[in-house]
């Protein structure tokens, strides 16, 4: 009886130190293989830091990068730090219990380090879009894949969604980039879409 008694107790005590070691480090991990075809340089969009970039050519429906990181509470993050947080999909809930968002900024893979370019600007297509984001109900749940071919030292550019906070497309110099790129003159009009 005293044997049950203290391992009851001792059981007790770790489950009780359990949830603070259970929430501390969790990690998505990434397959490190996408790694060789993409490389990370200074992107070419003026204040966007770094870029990822294509190694290699891809075809078309090529996965480039997965996107991992440490699993977080979303509530945690001001709307302002929750940039590169990433909520995969519903089927994935269980699995990530009880966090509910990744943050791919820490140790997530290159996916983080692709940036954005808008699908339209003043009305016109751009086509600056080569890769989109993906969910799936299996580990990691989010990727990127290529939506055109893509050629060796091209930089792989995504639509965010409606939902993010695109604060740095008011900044003259990404205003100018975008529109030069297409050749227009947006210094008197310039609406965009993600």
């Amino acid at each position: 009886m005293r044997r049950l008694l203290a391992v009851t107790v001792a059981l007790a005590a770790l489950s009780v130190g359990a949830p603070a070691v259970l929430l501390r480090e969790r990690w998505l991990a990434v397959d490190p293989a996408f790694d060789t075809g993409t490389t990370v340089a200074p992107s070419r969009i003026p204040g966007a830091g770094e870029g990822l970039f294509a190694a290699r050519d891809f075809a078309a429906g090529e996965v480039i990068a997965e996107m991992g990181g440490r699993l977080v509470f979303y509530r945690d993050y001001p709307p302002r730090q929750r940039g590169y947080l990433v909520t995969p999909p519903p089927c994935a809930r269980a699995d990530l219990w009880p966090y509910d968002a990744v943050d791919g900024a820490q140790s997530g893979g290159r996916a983080w380090k692709v940036n954005f370019a808008p699908s339209r600007i003043n009305g016109v297509d751009t086509h600056f879009q080569n890769a989109r984001g993906l969910s799936t109900c299996e580990r990691p749940y989010v990727s990127f894949e290529t939506t055109r071919a893509v050629a060796k030292g091209e930089e792989f550019l995504v639509g965010y969604g409606p939902n993010y906070e695109y604060d740095f497309m008011a900044l003259p110099q990404v205003r100018d980039h975008f529109c030069g790129r297409l050749g227009l003159d947006c210094t008197q009009r310039f609406d965009w879409a993600p």
